[in-house]
């Protein structure tokens, strides 16, 4: 026999009756109302006709049936319609009406049961009651009894999470299986007089059974708010759809503050650290938190760096936890701040592998240590320990404290360690070029080269942006090569030595109260921005088309090479200017790295192929409680900074010291992380000889000139199950060697096939060469509906051109109520 739902079942057997002859009808009794509802859905559906239907539910001195039903029944009988009349009654208690119900064409009698039964459903117990069997019937309405899968009456998640998350009042019709969910999740039984307090009741079981499956121990199988073991597995399924939902989890957060007045978890986890999974309960997971950093704060130094290092892996899972960063968008006031701590172990970890495995015992040594062995990593790690937290609490605050003392000890010694050792040397100069002597031997190449200029960019940061851009790029693109400063290691020094000239043509002058730079050839005077400028533009480097500052650049002014346009120089000195306007510590680097890689990211796309990066100097910052001010060792310097002090070549000084560029001035540097003169608060300064200051970075960032970018092609998907649904991307190359292709950001997008309307979107992802194929997660839009089956189209597109690189047909199969 073929499937027919139970509507078509029931409209058949009506229809049978009306077929018989013209104005025949049927007299229905229902004693415990089970058909009503049926009957009512299936006469009112208009796609399959329809028929009238007669409702007799008022008894009268114990008879069904008053004047009014037996008039309106008289009159479809004198209108010669077919009908059909339902009477809450037993085929014995008819009444008024049992002489209407011997003119029917049949009366019918069957318990809803009965018919099922004979219509193919198998239940799935003998004692499934009625009332159950009349709520399946409802619910399956428009499928085939036959295949009900012997199902008795199965507990509905989605509804009680609709009135326990979503705010929906239960109806009539929803209450038994609404009652039999709440049973079987174990929940207390439902108070619709109460509803927001049975809420919070039930959130309050919820948490404490949740903390009960992550810490055993802690939560006694005994706890009055826990859920019975046999329950538990489908009150944390009901959990999980909660937090797994777009529009109810944003409701999760004050529900959980007004469950965990009720549940008192924190009390029970007082010990309790992170090497616990991450809690639903905000109060026991602060309380984890506060413990964490608590502990961690008792320790000091290496032993202190050590242990918060060694939590990694425990900080992870809380990271990405309801109270961690994943849901730092839903409850931004909330948010447990432990990427803040898990970004301070990581510094940890660079603080620790930063550190010299054996002291110096040379100047190449120290500087190989610094540049290509990791040094440079202590810089990093400061950067990290020394910014504001972005959130905090009292804990995580007490713990900053004794980490930034760890930092600094280690930083200063370091500082003093090369001060002795250049120094007992004879501070020599070390085997490096200057920036402008390394940008000079670049420069003599044929191709378009775009050239930064950045002021006080450390070596640690070059070294980060390249790491960044490698990361980025999937293969790597950008190199860091040593080079060294002049001194004294300030601007007005250091941006003539990145001027492409040959050292030894450049001298330095100290006139009046300040430091001039001339080619050996002229009297232009470089340390001027203005005349460095003029001096490119009449040398033919660089034409006045192709000097740019990087707000223009970053605002897409950026010209493409050709014609005499060969060579782009862009400015900007945004980290100087943060750390003489004391702001660079708290704000720490990582906002002007930014800025450089959307700036290398877009020469690029600009068919800027070939990119150098050059500097004046470095820097180091000194937040410590007290002025470490030395006295100058020798009266009579013309010239005195925070890190330097300048005499005259006549001069003869016993101390060790170097020569500025000409050689016509000797610079005295402050030892280790001292100055010889102070001003204020300021943490930022150079001039001296420390290796953060005088060792500088050039980088060069370099494409093939034929490079493209990777194309991609979409892995089909014959239906969207979820809706978060994944998309595979996958890489078009036609070239097997990665570094012959560009990366490219892609956003994947699904859409209506009808009236092009989004419906899902991800966020946008990089593209690399280096990858075979990529994962793409994307969220549904608000608002965004369809029906089911609906036809989709899913487009993979760039971002920047919107160019739309794939497509693929797809069905809608998952209901699109922003679950």
């Amino acid at each position: 026999m073929p499937s027919l739902t139970l509507q078509k079942r029931i409209d058949t057997l009506v229809r049978q009756v009306f077929a018989r002859y013209p104005g025949a009808w049927l007299f229905w009794c229902d004693p415990r109302g089970d058909w009503r509802p049926l009957l009512e859905r299936v006469a009112g559906d208009e796609r399959m006709g329809g028929f009238p239907l007669v409702l007799v539910t008022e008894h009268l001195s114990q008879a069904i049936g008053g004047l009014q039903a037996r008039q309106s029944i008289q009159a479809h009988i004198d209108a010669g319609e077919s009908f059909v009349v339902v009477a809450q009654t037993s085929p014995d208690q008819l009444g008024w009406l049992w002489g209407h119900a011997l003119l029917a064409e049949q009366r019918y009698h069957k318990s809803l049961r009965e018919q099922l039964l004979e219509w193919g459903w198998r239940p799935q117990s003998p004692t499934t009651s009625e009332d159950e069997i009349a709520f399946l019937a409802r619910q399956g309405l428009q499928h085939d009894p036959a295949t009900w899968g012997g199902g008795g009456l199965q507990p509905d998640l989605p509804l009680l999470l609709e009135v326990l998350a979503g705010g929906a009042v239960p109806s009539a019709d929803e209450q038994y299986v609404l009652d039999l969910t709440i049973e079987q999740t174990g929940l207390p039984a439902l108070q619709n007089e109460a509803l927001d307090r049975w809420r919070a009741r039930a959130l309050a079981r919820l948490l404490v059974t949740q903390a009960h499956s992550v810490a055993p121990r802690l939560i006694a199988a005994q706890h009055e708010l826990l859920i019975a073991e046999g329950q538990r597995g489908a009150a944390l399924e009901l959990l999980m759809r909660w937090q797994d939902s777009l529009r109810l989890s944003k409701k999760l957060p004050g529900a959980i503050l007004d469950a965990d007045k009720i549940a008192t978890l924190a009390s029970l986890l007082s010990e309790s650290t992170c090497k616990l999974a991450p809690l639903l309960s905000r109060a026991a997971e602060a309380v984890v938190f506060a413990n964490t950093c608590t502990r961690l704060a008792k320790k000091s130094g290496k032993e202190l760096l050590h242990a918060l290092v060694a939590l990694q892996p425990d900080l992870e899972p809380h990271v990405h936890g309801f109270w961690g960063q994943a849901y730092g968008a839903v409850a931004p006031a909330l948010t447990i701040p432990w990427d803040e701590l898990l970004r301070l172990s990581h510094a940890a970890q660079h603080l620790l592998s930063a550190a010299p495995e054996r002291s110096w015992s040379t100047i190449a040594e120290a500087i190989t240590w610094f540049t290509t062995g990791g040094g440079w990593r202590l810089d990093q790690a400061g950067d990290e320990l020394l910014r504001q937290l972005s959130r905090s609490t009292p804990e995580l605050l007490a713990l900053i404290t004794p980490l930034r003392e760890a930092y600094r000890a280690r930083w200063e010694q370091s500082l003093i360690q090369w001060s002795d050792l250049w120094t007992s040397a004879g501070c020599p100069i070390p085997a490096l070029p200057t920036a402008g002597t390394w940008l000079a031997a670049q420069l003599a190449m044929a191709h378009p080269i775009a050239i930064i200029v950045i002021d006080a960019f450390r070596y640690d940061l070059a070294a980060r942006l390249a790491e960044q851009i490698n990361e980025q790029e999937g293969i790597p693109r950008a190199t860091v090569v040593a080079a060294r400063a002049p001194l004294p290691s300030i601007t007005a020094l250091g941006m003539p030595c990145a001027l492409p000239i040959a050292e030894e043509h450049l001298r330095a002058e100290f006139v009046g109260s300040e430091w001039r730079v001339t080619e050996t050839s002229t009297s232009i005077n470089l340390s001027i921005a203005e005349n460095r400028r003029a001096w490119l533009r009449d040398r033919g480097i660089v034409p006045a088309e192709g000097l740019l500052n990087l707000t223009d650049a970053l605002q897409g002014r950026i010209p493409k090479p050709g014609g005499t346009l060969q060579r782009l120089l862009i400015t900007d000195a945004i980290i100087d200017r943060l750390g003489h306007d004391d702001e660079l510590e708290g704000l720490g680097a990582g906002i002007a790295l930014t800025r450089y890689r959307d700036l290398i990211g877009q020469l690029r796309d600009a068919n800027w192929r070939h990119i150098c990066i050059v500097t004046d100097h470095g820097y180091i910052t000194w937040s410590g409680s007290t002025e470490k001010r030395q006295p100058p060792p020798l009266p009579g310097a013309l010239y005195r900074s925070r890190r330097a002090l300048a005499y005259p070549a006549k001069l003869t000084l016993a101390e060790p010291h170097a020569l500025a560029p000409g050689g016509d001035w000797r610079i005295l540097t402050a030892r280790g992380a001292s100055s010889w003169s102070a001003y204020g608060g300021l943490g930022y300064f150079h001039g001296g000889a420390a290796l953060q200051e005088w060792i500088i970075p050039c980088v060069q960032v370099g494409w093939p000139g034929t490079a493209q970018p990777v194309g991609a092609r979409l892995q089909p998907l014959a239906f969207v199950l979820s809706a978060q649904p994944k998309i595979v991307l996958l890489m078009a190359r036609t070239s097997l060697f990665a570094e012959d292709w560009l990366s490219r950001h892609v956003e994947v997008l699904i859409r209506h096939a009808s009236n092009r309307a989004i419906l899902f979107r991800s966020s946008q992802v990089e593209l690399t060469p280096n990858q075979e194929q990529r994962s793409v997660t994307l969220k549904q839009q608000a608002g965004a509906t369809a029906e089911w089956d609906a036809p989709l189209r899913i487009e993979v597109r760039d971002v920047s051109t919107e160019e739309t690189l794939d497509e693929t047909p797809s069905l809608l199969r998952v209901r699109l109520d922003e679950w």
